[in-house]
């Protein structure tokens, strides 16, 4: 039996450079080929707050500070969950629920003046934090 496009789960990862433009083709992009997450690195926000992509996406960022990382998602089935304890504003983790299938979906950007072990650090927290579960992890690592 072949598998249904919703055991699938379809990923885009994408560096917008804050860009009011790009973000607007984004929204186009996600609806046209069903993408059920998207791994957002450098939105564009207005005052601290993500905005041109339409309001049917749940939007995820932490709660302070600038976002330069979101996760966004575009399907119901999917239940998510902020992870305020390992999120900041260059890291964005949401525990995901479709069904009985649970896993940790992550997103961050390594700011290239800040000692790239922090980062790794913040990894292995998550890691850690993920206790076997799966885990899904987008970087923007400024390599």
């Amino acid at each position: 039996m072949q598998a249904s496009r919703r055991d699938k789960v379809n990923c885009l990862q994408i560096n917008l450079k804050h860009s009011r433009a790009a973000t607007s083709n984004l929204g186009q992009l996600i609806s046209q080929h069903n993408v059920d997450i998207t791994y957002i690195q450098e939105p564009y926000t207005i005052n601290s707050k993500l905005v041109g992509l339409p309001r049917a996406y749940k939007v995820y960022t932490s709660e302070c500070g600038r976002k330069r990382t979101a996760i966004v998602t575009n399907n119901d089935r999917l239940d998510a969950t902020l992870i305020t304890q390992l999120s900041n504003e260059d890291c964005v983790v949401i525990e995901m629920r479709s069904g009985a299938d649970k896993f940790l979906s992550i997103n961050m950007y390594f700011d290239i003046h800040r000692d790239i072990e922090e980062d790794i650090r913040q990894l292995e927290k998550v890691r850690d934090y993920a206790k076997g579960n799966g885990l899904i992890i987008a970087v923007d690592s400024n390599a």
